[in-house]
C-alpha cells in the first residue's frame, strides 16, 4: 500500500495537504467499503482491550486486507500511459486510503508483535 504514493512521487506532507485543502471525497462503493472498515478500528481495539483476544485483531487484519484487495483491484490510484508508462493521473483521495490502510495495518502489527516492512 505504501508503494503506491511512493510511485506516484507523492510524499506524506503532500498527502496531508490535500486533505487539509481538499477534504476528502469518496464515491466508488470499493471506496466507501474500505473507509467504513477502516473506521472500525478503534472498536476493535476497544473489544482486544476488554477481553484480551487478539484473535479479533487478527481476524480485523485479515478483513482488512481483504477489503484493500478488492479496493486496489477496483480502483486506480494512479493512472500510467500504457505504452510510456508516465504517470497521466494521481487519485489523491485514493492514495490517502491506501496510506491510512498502512497505517492500520502497521498498528496491527505492533500490537501483534511482527515487525512491519516499508518495501517488499
Amino acid at each position: 500500500a505504501r508503494s503506491i504514493a511512493r510511485n506516484a512521487g507523492v510524499s506524506q506532507e503532500a498527502l496531508s495537504q490535500h486533505v487539509t485543502r481538499h477534504g476528502l471525497h469518496l464515491a466508488h462503493p470499493a471506496e466507501l467499503k474500505l473507509s467504513k472498515f477502516l473506521l472500525r478500528f478503534p472498536e476493535v481495539l476497544s473489544r482486544v482491550v476488554s477481553d484480551l483476544l487478539l484473535h479479533t485483531l487478527c481476524d480485523y487484519l485479515y478483513e482488512l486486507t481483504t477489503t484493500f484487495t478488492e479496493f486496489y483491484d477496483q480502483c486506480y490510484c494512479i493512472e500510467k500511459d500504457k505504452a510510456t508508462g508516465k504517470i497521466l493521473k494521481v487519485n489523491m483521495d485514493r492514495l490517502l486510503l491506501c496510506e491510512a490502510t498502512s497505517h492500520v495495518i502497521a498498528a496491527c502489527f505492533h500490537i501483534l508483535g511482527i515487525e512491519a516492512v516499508d518495501k517488499m
